[in-house]
């Protein structure tokens, strides 16, 4: 599935999107990353919903060729803790996602 500019409600509509450019390039590039975008983001409602979300292509400077997308939920300092915790159901959760090419799932990384 590729993400045309003029897509309406497309997910990604739901992210501060860093690296534009570089974000859909990179979806566009992986074939069902956008899928695991799509079916991640009601989990994000589910476990994180008072929060935004932003999306960052980033390519690791140390190790050739690694590349992913980094979800990032923005948090509250206060509960960070808590937070944390449901950050590890929500990975577990996403790791169990049914989509048509699972070798994607490492391509998506989450953090707070």
């Amino acid at each position: 599935m590729l993400i045309h500019e003029s897509k309406k409600g497309c997910v990604l509509d739901n992210f501060k999107l860093v690296n534009r450019d570089e974000i859909i390039d990179f979806i566009n590039s992986h074939n069902g990353l956008l899928e695991l975008i799509e079916k991640a983001y009601p989990l994000l409602k589910i476990y994180f919903p008072k929060y935004s979300y932003c999306l960052l292509y980033s390519i690791d400077p140390e190790i050739i060729n690694l590349e992913h997308i980094m979800l990032f939920i923005n948090g509250d300092e206060k509960v960070y803790d808590e937070d944390c915790l449901r950050l590890k159901e929500l990975e577990n959760e996403i790791e169990k996602l049914k989509v048509s090419n699972c070798n994607v799932k490492p391509l998506l990384l989450v953090d707070i």
